[in-house]
């Protein structure tokens, strides 16, 4: 039950959000023309804010494209998330942050866990919540994960320095 709030917490949220003031406004018998516009003022800033700050689609379409990427020689960050997990849209814009610094230097594997492969990949990952990011060095071996974002000095410390070869 736990996994289901979390993965459906942000339409969870608002959907109370939404009958709690329906019930504040009938306690204080509101004009029916103010809850009604009330109420869809309240449906539209719930979907909006679920379109502006929505993660979107995975980056990748399969469980064999995520080994080959783990393979490549390069370090990996991968972020499984849920379009209706309230914490993966709260972080959305420090994810794009961080992406837009690594994606240079890093494999970057953004999946939906609601996909197809998505659930296989966290099945294998052995996760039940989401956001879930998880770090792999060069040679694909996994060596942080949490449920928010990684230390910078993780993520840069798998960088080769300024002396190694890439």
């Amino acid at each position: 039950m736990e996994n289901l709030f979390n993965q459906y917490s942000y339409v969870i949220i608002s959907l109370s959000v939404l009958v709690a003031s329906l019930i504040l406004l009938r306690r204080y018998n509101a004009d029916r023309r103010v809850m009604a516009s009330a109420m869809v003022l309240l449906l539209v800033l719930v979907v909006a804010g679920n379109f502006l700050l929505r993660p979107g689609k995975s980056d990748i379409d399969s469980v064999d494209a995520a080994q080959m990427a783990l393979q490549n020689g390069r370090p990996t960050f991968i972020e499984f998330f849920s379009n209706y997990c309230a914490s993966c849209l709260a972080l959305r814009p420090a994810v794009d942050l961080l992406v837009s610094e690594i994606e240079e230097d890093y494999n970057i594997l953004r999946i939906d866990i609601h996909t197809e492969f998505g659930r296989e990949l966290r099945q294998n990952f052995e996760f039940d919540f989401t956001p879930e990011f998880v770090l792999f060095d060069r040679s694909g071996q996994e060596v942080w994960r949490s449920h928010s974002l990684p230390p910078r000095d993780k993520i840069f410390a798998l960088l080769p320095g300024p002396n190694t070869a890439s």
